[in-house]
C-alpha cells in the first residue's frame, strides 16, 4: 500500500497525533539534498543501495522517491526486496545483489530485474530467459580481496568468458566491493582494472563498471568509474567516524523515531519499576513509560545510558528497556503528561538522541540502529518538493 507523503511537518503531525506510536518519520527532502550533495563529487550517475528496508527508511517509499528524483537505478540485497519494488510500480533498473536459487530465475526475468552473478546459477538464468523467450540481465560480481562473495579476481577471466557466451545472458555491468582500507583498496581497483581491460582486448563487453561505495565515494575519486553505490550517506550519515569529522560533504539525518508517553506517575522514595523491582526510587521522582520496546528495534542496552526529548527538554532513561515500555525519570515538578511525543532518535546532528550519539553510547554502528528498527513500525514522509 503505498504510503502519503505529507507536504509539510505541519500536516504530518496532523496525522502522527492520531496514533499512539511508536511510529519513524522521514524528510525525503533531506534525502534529496544527501543525494544532491553525493552527485556533485562525483559527476556519475547514482545507483542508491536500499537494502535492509532502506537502512530501516522503508525501502518502497524512498525508493519511489529515489527514482523522481533521478536516480540511474537501485541496489537491493535479497530478491525479495527487488520485487517489492517492482510491485510498488517502481520501473527504473533495480540490481539485486544477493543471491537466487534456479527456482527463482523466472521471478527474475518476468520482473525485469537485473541480478548479480558469480556462480554457475548463471546457467539456470540463461536456460530460463531461452524457455521465456527473453534475456536476463546481469552484473557479474568479482571478489578483488574482500573475500565475501564473487568470482575469484584470479580465475575471473574464464567464467567471464563463459557468461560473455550464453545466449540469453546480457552483461550489464561488472563490479567488485572495496575493503576501506585505503591502502588495499588501491590494488583491489589494479586488479578490477586488469581484469576489464582484459575483457576488453578480448572484444567483451562488460558495460557498467562500479566499486564505490559510501566510504570510497568520499576518499577515493580514481573507484567512481562508471556508477558509484551509495548506501548509508544517501540517509545523512557517514560511513565512518574519520568521515564524520571530515564533513567532506554536508549530510542532513532523514529520520526521526518517536513513542508516545503512555503513563506518568510519582514514585516514592524506595518504590520500584519494572521486572524484579530493577529500578528504585532513591528520593521522590516522576516516573515516566514511554510506549515503545525491543521489539521495536530501540536497543536494550540503553537503559541508564540514553536520553530521549519530551517537549524539548531532555530526560534520562532508566530501569530497563522492555518488550513494549521504556522508563523515563524526571523531577517531580516536570511538565509532561500521557499522550506527549517522545523523540528517541533523530532531531538533528549534534542533539543528544541524534544517531551519532545513539551509536557511541550503544556501541552499535549507525548503520545497525537504522537498520534494525522494525518494519512494521508506522513510517510518515514529508517533502516539499513532491
Amino acid at each position: 500500500m503505498q504510503q502519503v507523503v505529507f507536504s509539510s511537518r505541519t500536516e504530518l503531525k496532523r496525522h502522527t497525533d492520531m496514533i499512539s506510536g511508536p511510529w519513524v518519520e522521514v524528510d525525503l527532502d533531506a534525502i534529496a539534498h544527501n543525494y544532491r550533495q553525493i552527485q556533485n563529487i562525483c559527476n556519475v550517475p547514482l545507483m542508491p543501495v536500499i537494502k535492509g528496508n532502506a537502512y530501516g527508511h522503508g525501502h518502497i517509499e524512498v525508493g519511489r522517491f529515489l527514482e523522481k528524483i533521478g536516480a540511474h537505478s537501485l541496489c537491493v540485497g535479497y530478491l525479495r526486496e527487488a520485487v517489492a519494488l517492482r510491485e510498488a510500480g517502481i520501473t527504473c533498473p533495480i540490481l539485486n545483489l544477493g543471491p537466487f536459487s534456479p527456482k527463482e530465475a523466472e521471478t527474475i526475468i518476468t520482473q525485469n530485474i537485473s541480478q548479480s552473478v558469480f556462480t554457475d546459477h548463471v546457467d539456470h538464468l540463461d536456460q530460463t530467459a531461452g524457455r521465456l523467450g527473453k534475456v536476463a540481465r546481469v552484473h557479474i560480481k568479482i571478489d578483488t580481496g574482500l573475500g565475501r562473495v564473487g568470482v575469484p579476481y584470479d580465475s575471473a577471466q574464464d567464467y567471464i568468458r563463459h557468461v560473455a557466451g550464453l545466449s540469453k545472458i546480457r552483461i550489464e555491468g561488472v563490479f567488485t566491493t572495496l575493503t576501506e582500507d585505503q591502502s588495499f583498496d588501491h590494488e583491489q581497483l589494479r586488479r578490477f582494472n586488469t581484469i576489464v581491460e582484459s575483457a576488453a582486448d578480448q572484444s567483451i563487453d562488460l558495460g557498467l563498471r562500479h566499486a564505490a561505495s559510501s566510504a570510497a565515494i568520499l576518499e577515493y575519486p580514481e573507484s567512481h568509474l562508471d556508477l558509484v553505490r551509495p548506501g548509508i550517506t544517501i540517509f545523512g550519515h557517514y560511513p565512518s567516524t574519520k568521515e564524520f569529522r571530515k564533513r567532506r560533504i554536508e549530510l542532513k539525518p532523514a529520520l526521526s523515531l518517536k513513542a508516545r508517553v503512555s503513563c506518568v506517575k510519582i514514585l516514592k522514595k524506595g518504590d520500584a519499576v519494572a521486572y524484579h523491582r530493577i529500578y528504585r526510587a532513591e528520593e521522590d521522582q516522576l516516573m515516566i513509560t514511554g510506549a515503545i520496546g525491543y521489539p521495536d528495534g530501540y536497543p536494550s542496552h540503553i537503559a541508564n545510558k540514553a536520553q530521549c526529548i519530551i517537549r524539548g527538554r531532555p530526560y534520562p532513561l532508566v530501569a530497563t528497556v522492555t518488550a513494549n515500555n521504556i522508563y523515563i525519570q524526571g523531577n517531580v515538578d516536570a511538565e509532561v503528561a500521557v499522550g506527549d511525543e517522545i523523540l528517541l532518535m533523530g532531531g538533528g546532528r549534534n542533539g543528544p538522541v541524534s544517531v551519532e550519539s545513539l551509536a557511541e553510547i550503544s556501541e552499535l554502528s549507525e548503520y545497525k540502529l537504522l537498520a534494525g528498527l522494525n518494519p512494521l513500525l508506522h513510517r510518515f514522509y514529508y517533502s516539499t518538493q513532491l
